[in-house]
């Protein structure tokens, strides 16, 4: 067992207990290997009224319950524009919407659908002497039709809080420039009719990675995410696991990119 996997069921084995004693119903707990994908492009639009953009695609795969390689199926595949206010100190606004096709992954129970999302997202941070930290609170609203061909509208309300933690570049002509640690947990809580899923809680996620610039336009991250994920049924907790890469590519140089906003994670 790897020590990726050792740690996630330590985790989440603590997270579902303390769930599960307030519960009356029996709960049973999966675990599927996964893996994020994503590209980004980030651009200036008016900088008079302090707009950007940015466009993100993203590529998820996963194993399942009893197959532990994390490329072994498409789970999904987004393409997500954003429309960035910046106007405000220490604040971002972000517009978007996310057109996600999912594919079927028979042997974890996935179907295949088309998702769309409308996103509205507040981004609020603070700098330290040596890091930043941030609180993110992101809503949206997500467009489908379940495994029974009915339409659904399900928002869904996010918050996340994170650290970034800057490292000490001893070298002259370093490798990759503006190096940091960051990490951060969220949780999201679903409002769905209570004909598809009858609780509130969605998701809870951690992700902790490195990221750095290899030029002043590209930045990479490379990290690992941990999930914990009930199902519509509303008695099997999926916990999902593995790697995260996400490059980014920015038209204007930036010093430091921290991918406070990356979107890293399975559904």
């Amino acid at each position: 067992m790897s020590t990726i996997k050792k740690g996630c069921i330590i985790l989440f084995y603590v997270l579902a207990s303390q769930i599960l004693k307030a519960q009356d119903a029996p709960y049973s707990i999966g675990f599927i290997p996964a893996s994020i994908e994503e590209i980004d492009v980030a651009f200036p639009i008016y900088d008079k009224w302090h707009l950007s953009g940015q466009a993100d695609v993203q590529l998820v795969t996963q194993g399942a319950y009893t197959n532990g390689n994390p490329f072994e199926y498409t789970q999904r595949v987004v393409v997500r524009p954003w429309l960035i206010y910046s106007g405000f100190k220490n604040i971002k606004l972000w517009l978007g919407y996310a057109h996600n096709q999912k594919y079927a992954v028979e042997e974890a129970g996935n179907y295949e659908t088309l998702e769309n999302r409308l996103i509205v997202m507040g981004t609020f941070s603070q700098e330290m002497p040596k890091g930043s930290i941030f609180e993110q609170v992101r809503f949206e609203t997500k467009f489908f039709d379940d495994r029974t061909g009915t339409p659904q509208t399900i928002p869904r309300i996010r918050a996340r809080f994170g650290v970034n933690h800057y490292l000490r570049q001893t070298k002259e002509k370093p490798l990759f420039l503006a190096p940091n640690l960051g990490y951060y947990t969220e949780l999201m809580l679903k409002f769905a009719s209570k004909d598809y899923a009858k609780e509130h809680f969605d998701i809870f996620r951690l992700s902790v990675y490195y990221s750095a610039g290899i030029t002043p336009n590209i930045h990479f991250l490379a990290g690992i995410i941990g999930q914990m994920q009930l199902r519509t049924n509303g008695t099997q907790f999926d916990v999902y696991y593995g790697p995260m890469v996400s490059v980014k590519y920015s038209i204007r140089p930036k010093e430091r990119e921290t991918f406070d906003s990356v979107d890293g994670g399975a559904d």
